[in-house]
């Protein structure tokens, strides 16, 4: 009867380890706003950076949308950087051409959406930069955090090749 009984406990916890299979990705929505980017008193001084958000440790922030409020008409454009490198150009002011039963006209929407899928990594600053401007504008990003992807390490053993004399083609065969 106790092999019954431990063969039915032991079909029970693969149940539901099954059930349980890997654990999902956690994912936490993020948004941030800073107002007035790139104001400046004259434009021969430099173009300020404002970090928006920093991510944290252990996680990947993917960027989904940037709203920027231009209320001042800047031109742009705005960048998005990393510490690394600019990961996106945004152009400011962009003119749609509206059809008028006698004649076309120009307009210019102060307000700039953008979606986006870009990814920041783990530590790293979502900064954002305005070229061109001195009254500033106001931009908002929302996102989600996600699990970082994990990097994968080398393995080094004790007694094995290190340093210049490892394998670094990465042929495996045997001697």
């Amino acid at each position: 009867m106790s092999g019954g009984r431990g063969l039915a406990l032991g079909l029970c916890l693969v149940g539901l380890v099954a059930l349980a299979g890997p654990a999902p990705a956690f994912e936490q929505p993020v948004s941030a706003f800073a107002s007035n980017v790139g104001k400046r008193p004259s434009s021969d001084e430099p173009a300020p950076s404002v970090t928006l958000y920093v991510v944290p440790d252990g996680r990947a922030l993917l960027l989904t949308d940037v709203l920027v409020a231009n209320h001042g008409l800047e031109p742009g454009p705005l960048y998005l950087a990393d510490s690394k490198r600019t990961l996106c150009s945004i152009e400011l002011l962009q003119s749609t051409l509206m059809n008028n039963p006698t004649e076309l006209h120009t307009l210019s929407n102060p307000h700039t959406t953008f979606s986006t899928g870009i990814p920041f990594g783990p530590g790293e600053p979502v900064v954002a930069t305005l070229a061109g401007g001195t009254r500033g504008v106001d931009v908002t990003i929302t996102g989600k955090l996600v699990a970082a992807p994990r990097v994968p390490r080398r393995v080094v053993l004790p007694g094995g090749k290190g340093g210049e004399d490892a394998d670094e083609d990465g042929d495996r065969s045997p001697r």
